[in-house]
């Protein structure tokens, strides 16, 4: 998949390199990333973002099934990942990990959302006891970035084919 392709040549470029911003488009799909550090096996990134116009019609339920979809397919994270909620208003569907990583420090986890008009996105959290959840960075394979761009790119195509 050339998106996916190009955005690990990127990630490449900036091997070595601290808060870079790795951004690569094919036609419609803009992919960006926040990398804050970058080796040659892995990133450490505050988030994941797939944008395309594609989603400006989808509606609720469009989203609903690419997502469920999405979370079948990403297995290869810490946590497993389920639809936690739906904002039909908003035309939001967000999922997160299932069950969160639990430690002395509070609770972990992913979240993702698919959003009309439109993104997917991955951020990773820390919930601490007592405090408000703060985005952390998510240390990912390079691998594993790859194949969250394709399986990013592969919802979106759901939902345009549903």
């Amino acid at each position: 998949m050339k998106l996916r392709d190009d955005f690990l040549q990127e990630l490449n470029a900036v091997l070595g390199q601290a808060k870079q911003q790795v951004c690569v488009s094919d036609g419609l799909r803009i992919v960006k990333c926040q990398v804050l550090q970058c080796d040659p096996l892995g990133a450490a990134v505050r988030d994941l973002v797939l944008e395309t116009v594609e989603l400006a019609a989808a509606d609720i339920a469009k989203l609903e099934t690419a997502s469920k979809s999405l979370c079948g397919r990403v297995t290869y994270l810490l946590e497993p990942i389920s639809p936690i909620e739906i904002d039909s208003t908003g035309c939001v569907v967000q999922m997160r990990s299932s069950p969160p990583h639990k430690d002395d420090n509070g609770l972990k986890y992913y979240e993702l959302t698919l959003r009309q008009g439109g993104s997917v996105s991955l951020v990773r959290y820390e919930k601490q006891p007592g405090n408000s959840r703060l985005p952390v960075p998510a240390t990912l394979t390079h691998e594993v970035l790859g194949r969250l761009v394709e399986d990013f790119s592969v919802a979106v195509d759901e939902v345009l084919s549903s």
